[in-house]
């Protein structure tokens, strides 16, 4: 009886293992932990079979992903593929479309076309067709897949993105998106895979423009610039690579990104013939390594700082600079603590941004009732009462203002309609970025009783705005602030990302673009006269750069260099954005399509709080 269960156990194997070895590709669940170089091990494969086979997939996959693996074992039937008809080659037709027209493989076509060549197709060449045809969607699906992965940058969508997100991540528009990938009208889907844009060859990038910016210098002699980033390198040394860029260990990501963007400013600064001597030292986020640094004068002949990146330890290393600048390169909610007079605070504060939109809400209000939404920070409320008395003291016209805080972590609809008058307009201004308050302050404006008329006010748009449809806010003329840069189709916008995939072999993240911005804009500004003063620069007023805007001012009496650029943008019916460029102190019309476009089934990108992993409000702290 053993004897029987054990020779039909062998005979189970070999069935088995035959079916397997009939299956060129093998369908693989992600489990917890595992990433491609550990499968491509355990099928003894390459990871790069594994990465072209599934197009965006990330070297650590996110757990229940499915994806094909090559199988070692498939045995492909040797047999001669005969032709059944003839294919003359007509102008723009590709052997992707010619493989779809006969239903044959790209790889079978090749095979009996030696001579042809995915990018070698001449008009009037001949081409055999075989007559072996393709049956199954998944060869089908396949074929498409390798001619997507020749021709286009693709992405895979996950968990967590969205259109905007992609559109700000890979520098393209929604409407580019929608038309390369038409199903988008149907919004975004896990496990999609998109074509982003079409690849720069290895000549394009070669001939591409190697200045992102062109400048006037006048400094001549070398500027001794100093990079204080929190790199960790002694503990970080003992991670593998999956652990040091997970999300447990994220900072490592973001000042690596950060020194990258850097990089691209040092390079097109030295192509303008500006002499730079960079120097790179680790903080380690701890202050005993900064006063070492201190202690052993690597500072001494220091032109600019850039750097420390926690707010904690700025002010110290500032007292002891004296008059060398130290570039605070994030935004922190504490710099408004900030006393030293050679501190450079390149984000604009929060409170620049809440008073133009004030002053704007001021100057337009005539009548109509007006609720303040805070968060349940004892600080909030304190915030409604400066803002209460902001209003009533610019215009004449505001008599009351209510203010709704949430109550248990939120606001419910009954209270919400206890604070609106159902009847009238209603402005209403959203003071905080907490996303549960943002999204109980959306749901209950969109079912309002009566239709009331309904305008939105916010000190900026972030994440917390992000699962949050623009058609929505269009209706309600939504109105934020931002120092951003709103267009961002320029063409040295375009070089940069180029120039960021040539070196990097990468698209450049958020912190890569702030990188460049900061670094670029301060060496810029210093090397524009012979003393090298950061101070001599700010008569120069605003300058733009690739995603971030800049126009600093010092008080007469000190206290630190901060940056004053902020916009209104306002949000229209039509989709269009109506921008006010309050620098000049008058209104400027722009009209251009919202580049968020449409709600995306929930699906968000990544945001910067969770990248940074450190704070609720965009901040490093």
């Amino acid at each position: 009886m053993k004897k029987i269960i054990l020779l039909l156990s062998l005979s189970l194997f070999t069935i088995l293992t035959a079916c397997a070895q009939q299956k060129e590709f093998i369908t693989y669940t992600i489990k917890k932990g595992e990433s491609v170089r550990d499968l491509a091990k355990r099928y003894d494969v390459r990871s790069k079979e594994i990465l072209r086979l599934n197009p965006g997939l990330k070297r650590k996959p996110k757990v229940n992903t499915t994806i094909l693996i090559p199988n070692v074992n498939y045995k492909e039937e040797v047999a001669k593929i005969i032709a059944s008809e003839n294919h003359i080659i007509q102008p723009k037709e590709t052997l992707y479309g010619i493989s779809k027209e006969y239903n044959v493989s790209i790889k079978a076509l090749l095979s009996i076309n030696p001579e042809a060549s995915l990018d070698s197709l001449k008009i009037g060449m001949v081409l055999q067709i075989p007559s072996e045809k393709m049956l199954t969607p998944e060869q089908l699906r396949q074929n498409e897949l390798h001619f997507w992965e020749e021709n286009f940058e693709l992405h895979t969508v996950v968990k967590d993105d969205t259109l905007y997100s992609l559109t700000r991540f890979y520098n393209v528009s929604d409407k580019s998106l929608l038309a390369l990938n038409p199903v988008l009208s149907e919004g975004l889907k896990l496990g999609m895979v998109l074509k982003i844009k079409e690849k720069i060859s290895d000549k394009e990038l070669e001939i591409i423009k190697e200045l992102v910016f062109i400048d006037r210098f006048v400094y001549k002699d070398t500027i001794d610039v100093a990079m204080l980033l929190p790199f960790k390198f002694s503990k970080n040394d003992t991670l593998t690579k999956d652990q040091l860029f997970s999300t447990k260990h994220n900072l490592v990501s973001i000042i690596t990104d950060f020194y990258l963007g850097a990089e691209i400013a040092f390079d097109s600064l030295r192509k303008q013939d500006v002499l730079l001597d960079v120097k790179i030292f680790d903080s380690e986020n701890n202050k005993d390594t900064i006063k070492g640094l201190i202690k052993q004068d690597v500072f001494k002949n220091t032109d600019v700082v850039f750097g420390p990146v926690f707010n904690q330890h700025v002010d110290n290393l500032a007292a002891e600079l004296k008059d060398i600048p130290v570039v605070f390169p994030f935004y922190s909610g504490n710099q408004k603590k900030f006393k030293g007079k050679n501190i450079v605070k390149t984000a604009t504060d929060r409170e620049v941004l809440s008073e133009k939109v004030l002053s704007y809400f001021s100057e337009i209000y005539t009548s109509a009732h007006i609720l303040i939404v805070g968060d349940e920070k004892s600080s909030s409320k304190q915030e409604f009462l400066e803002i209460e008395k902001f209003l009533k003291k610019n215009n004449d016209s505001v008599k009351e203002v209510r203010f709704l805080q949430p109550e248990n972590g939120y606001i419910s609809n009954e209270r919400f309609l206890e604070s609106v008058d159902t009847l009238a307009v209603n402005w209403v201004v959203l003071t905080t970025n907490n996303k549960v308050v943002t999204a109980d302050v959306m749901n209950n404006l969109k079912s309002i009783p009566n239709d009331a008329e309904v305008r939105l006010f916010a000190f900026e748009k972030s994440s917390n705005f992000d699962k949050v449809d623009n058609n929505l806010l269009a209706e309600m003329n939504f109105v934020c602030a931002s120092s951003g840069v709103l267009v961002d189709s320029l063409p040295n916008i375009s070089n940069f990302y180029a120039q960021y995939l040539k070196k990097n072999k990468a698209y450049p993240s958020e912190f890569s673009l702030r990188g460049f911005d900061i670094v670029y804009d301060v060496l810029s500004r210093m090397a524009s006269n012979d003393s090298l003063s950061f101070s001599a620069s700010f008569d120069k007023g605003v300058s733009k750069r690739v995603r971030s805007t800049f126009e600093y001012k010092q008080k007469l009496f000190g206290g630190p260099v901060y940056n004053t650029a902020v916009y209104l943008q306002k949000y229209n019916e039509d989709l269009t954005v109506h921008v006010i460029e309050l620098q000049k102190e008058e209104a400027l019309l722009v009209k251009e399509e919202i580049i968020e476009g449409k709600k995306t089934d929930g699906v968000k990108g990544k945001n910067l709080e969770k990248l940074l992993d450190i704070s609720k409000e965009k901040t490093i702290e």
